[in-house]
């Protein structure tokens, strides 16, 4: 009897994530992970502790405001998509499974694919750029139809 062919439905945003499967012996899918990163949703205003410093010019009396370089919020998600891409990576290595599709935020999605080894990127058989982290898992089936 030849092996089944497992496909990974990624469900992901910039915070949540859970990887599906579908179920062999009745339709629907069953949850194989689920990942959560709550600091990811906080907002720039609780992770950054303190306003932007200024500085004083050497040539003047002016003073300039100096901003952060980088938005603290996007690079928790960042890293979200990173962590995400490398448990992809591991799983892909191990051949946990054969196919993988994506549906996640555009963003997250972007980020997501970055972080992606070569090997686990070429496993990819479809990527939507939709956020369906918060649909509960009795409608999934029907709104992963068209991946199917």
């Amino acid at each position: 009897m030849p092996k089944r062919r497992v496909t990974w439905f990624v469900l992901a945003d910039g915070s949540r994530a859970r990887f599906l499967t579908r179920r062999p012996e009745d339709p629907g899918f069953e949850i194989v992970e689920e990942h959560d990163a709550p600091e990811a949703r906080m907002p720039t205003r609780e992770i950054v502790s303190d306003h932007p410093g200024s500085v004083q010019e050497s040539a003047s009396p002016a003073r300039h405001g100096v901003g952060a370089r980088h938005d603290a919020h996007r690079d928790r998600k960042d890293a979200f998509a990173r962590l995400l891409a490398d448990r992809l990576n591991a799983a892909s290595a191990a051949g946990t499974f054969d196919a993988l599709v994506i549906y996640a935020a555009p963003r997250s999605l972007a980020a997501l694919r970055d972080a992606l080894d070569d090997a686990t990127r070429r496993k990819i058989k479809a990527e939507f750029a939709k956020d369906l982290t918060k649909v509960p898992l009795a409608e999934l089936p029907r709104r992963l139809e068209e991946a199917v």
